[in-house]
């Protein structure tokens, strides 16, 4: 078995649903840059969310990209480790409530540590394709945050 990945950086959410979206937009445009690197995994979750238990034996931490209800639209906000989302989720559950269960099926030893990096939107009302103007000007601030975190950690 190959050494895991340092850093994973998974997005979260549903592009079919506009704003929701953001984390697997911010996911892919990293999943470019990093493309054939053995040290940073980039994958999406656009549905179930207890599929991330597959990925927990290939990275050391993870950092989840994902839209969470709030406002004001386009505020970036982090937390570490959360029990729970910031705000109801636009999924069946949210990811920190999964992480959570995961941790206590002893899915893996040592548990990752793992944050939460997200975008405040306003849940959608329709479904459409497209990032409204606060969320993508933050997709791309987010964007630059991420890629500073993991070149910092990688470097250091």
């Amino acid at each position: 078995m190959s050494r895991p990945a340092e850093i994973a950086i998974v997005g979260i959410g549903n592009t079919l649903a506009g704003d929701d979206g953001v984390g697997v937009v911010v996911a892919e445009r990293l999943r470019r840059r990093w493309e054939g690197r053995s040290d940073v995994l980039v994958e999406v979750l656009p549905g179930d969310l207890f599929s991330v238990a597959d990925l927990l034996p290939l990275a050391e931490s993870f950092v989840f990209l994902d839209a969470i209800a709030g406002s004001p639209p386009g505020e970036i906000r982090v937390l570490a480790s959360a029990e729970r989302a910031f705000a109801a989720s636009l999924h069946q559950t949210d990811i920190g409530s999964v992480m959570q269960s995961l941790k206590q099926l002893e899915l893996a030893d040592p548990f990752p540590p793992w944050e939460v990096w997200g975008i405040a939107i306003d849940p959608p009302g329709e479904l459409g394709e497209g990032l409204s103007p606060p969320v993508a000007a933050a997709a791309d601030e987010l964007e630059r945050r991420v890629v500073a975190h993991v070149e910092g950690r990688l470097a250091g």
